[in-house]
């Protein structure tokens, strides 16, 4: 049971991290704050990115198939893409990826 609510609390942990990081994408024209908080935001997609593919290794193959057959999910390329967002810059960009990783963990569209 453990490694299916660490699976969730990462899951969890992505949609946090897009809200609280959402006005920091291209820290070139930001204050000393927001460039920290650029920073902050692509250690923290990366970080999360790691600690979500350790905890897909750990699902049980019986859950993994049931997120993906029934559930629509794709947790190994969320956790591929979330290394790709750390390193976005561009507005444009960064919305397609980060659209991407909410339908492969089913995450809301928009928050």
């Amino acid at each position: 049971m453990q490694p299916i609510l660490r699976f969730r609390d990462l899951r969890n942990q992505v949609l946090i991290d897009f809200i609280y990081y959402a006005q920091v994408i291209n820290s070139e024209k930001l204050n000393d704050e927001m460039k920290s908080l650029h920073r902050e935001r692509s250690l923290a997609n990366r970080r999360t990115s790691s600690q979500l593919t350790a905890a897909i290794q750990d699902l049980p193959i019986w859950y993994l198939a049931y997120l993906k057959k029934f559930k629509g999910y794709h947790p190994e390329e969320a956790a591929k893409h979330l290394i790709g967002f750390s390193n976005t810059t561009e507005y444009e960009q960064a919305h397609k990826v980060e659209g991407a990783i909410r339908k492969q963990l089913r995450l809301p569209k928009e928050t």
